[in-house]
């Protein structure tokens, strides 16, 4: 388990990749992710995908909020492993997604 606490112009999120004896990657993300710090966010997790394998998961249980540059980063990653799965968004989140027609690709965990 790795866990990085990323903050820049007062925007704080962390991204942590969490053990799953089912072989998916499961990355948390928590805290904010907006146009300030995505590019550090996007990079780590960026990282952690390249370096797994399987399904991919996002945990988005303590992610409080997330602008389109979230969005864009959770599609990078998506696109990398022909899909990923949230699990645990806020509804705000979830809205989001469905509104904009990516559910399709950012499928939600039953």
């Amino acid at each position: 388990m790795e866990e990085l606490e990323l903050e820049r112009d007062g925007t704080r999120g962390s991204v942590e990749v969490l053990p799953d004896i089912s072989g998916r990657t499961v990355i948390k993300l928590s805290g904010e992710i907006d146009i300030s710090n995505a590019g550090l966010v996007g990079a780590t997790v960026g990282r952690f995908v390249e370096g797994t394998s399987g399904t991919l998961v996002f945990d988005l249980t303590d992610l409080q909020f997330m602008d389109s540059s979230g969005i864009a980063l959770l599609l990078r990653a998506s696109a990398h492993r022909g899909g990923a799965e949230l699990r645990g968004p806020s509804p705000t989140i979830r809205r989001v997604i469905e509104a904009t027609g990516l559910s399709s690709v950012l499928r939600f965990e039953p």
